[in-house]
């Protein structure tokens, strides 16, 4: 699930796709059947406001997430999720930094399993 700096890097106030593998413990891949919940918690790193009020959000199949055979994880980020939430502390073309901490259970919620991944989102001129 791990980004280069290239791939985890959005323009403020845009659509993107973040996608990924849900695992069990032991890194095989986790069907959509399997999976007994799937959360994911939108924050900024420095200040902790949550973004686009997904906090603990259900995302299995739901809210823009989808989850497919294989375990492939695929988030269709909507332009409210690269909001920049501390504009008076950057300038165009820097990066405020995100986390999406997506948890998920499976066997019926007896095992665990979460993950997070910084979003860098650039600061834009002018953008509302």
């Amino acid at each position: 699930m791990a980004l280069t700096v290239t791939q985890r890097r959005v323009r403020e106030g845009v659509t993107a796709i973040y996608t990924a593998t849900v695992q069990d413990e032991h890194a095989n891949a986790l069907e959509p059947a399997d999976l007994t919940t799937l959360t994911l918690t939108l924050y900024d790193k420095t200040t902790g406001t949550i973004i686009n009020a997904r906090d603990g959000q259900n995302i299995l199949n739901t809210n823009n997430v989808t989850v497919a055979s294989g375990g492939l994880l695929t988030w269709t980020m909507q332009p409210a999720d690269n909001a920049i939430v501390t504009t008076a502390s950057f300038a165009s073309g820097q990066y405020e930094k995100h986390i999406a901490l997506f948890e998920w259970t499976w066997n019926s919620g007896a095992k665990a399993g979460k993950y997070e991944v910084q979003i860098d989102v650039e600061q834009m001129t002018k953008v509302p």
